[in-house]
């Protein structure tokens, strides 16, 4: 169990790191394009779950809601134009396929499927 805790708190950590950078450079056309490659081929490379890719998503997706709220000084890190829009979707979309992409569970209460069967249908 403390194995699973670390795991998810480097992932939380390395979403965190990755909005960190396309938050940085999402300004720049390539920027976001470039952030939005490199977040989503880590997205596909971890294996779905809730403590992997749900993890990365959740932890890029916070900081950029952090980072969306106003600055003391009355502006926000995050423009108002069709890049900071774009990052923003960009969160919420890698959020939804992570989500998504978890596996389902059999019911506890639910038969067993013979070999062979789809037990989706």
């Amino acid at each position: 169990m403390p194995l699973r805790v670390l795991v998810v708190g480097a992932l939380l950590l390395a979403g965190a790191v990755t909005g960190l950078g396309v938050l940085l450079v999402h300004a720049t056309g390539w920027g976001l394009a470039l952030g939005a490659a490199a977040s989503l081929a880590v997205l596909l490379a971890l294996p779905p779950g809730f403590t992997t890719r749900v993890a990365y998503a959740l932890g890029m997706a916070l900081l950029l809601v952090a980072a969306a709220r106003p600055r003391p000084e009355g502006d926000y890190l995050i423009g108002s134009g069709l890049l900071g829009y774009g990052l923003l979707g960009l969160s919420l979309v890698l959020v939804v396929a992570a989500v998504v992409s978890v596996p389902r569970r059999p019911h506890p209460s639910a038969p067993p499927t013979p070999p062979g069967e789809d037990s989706r249908l």
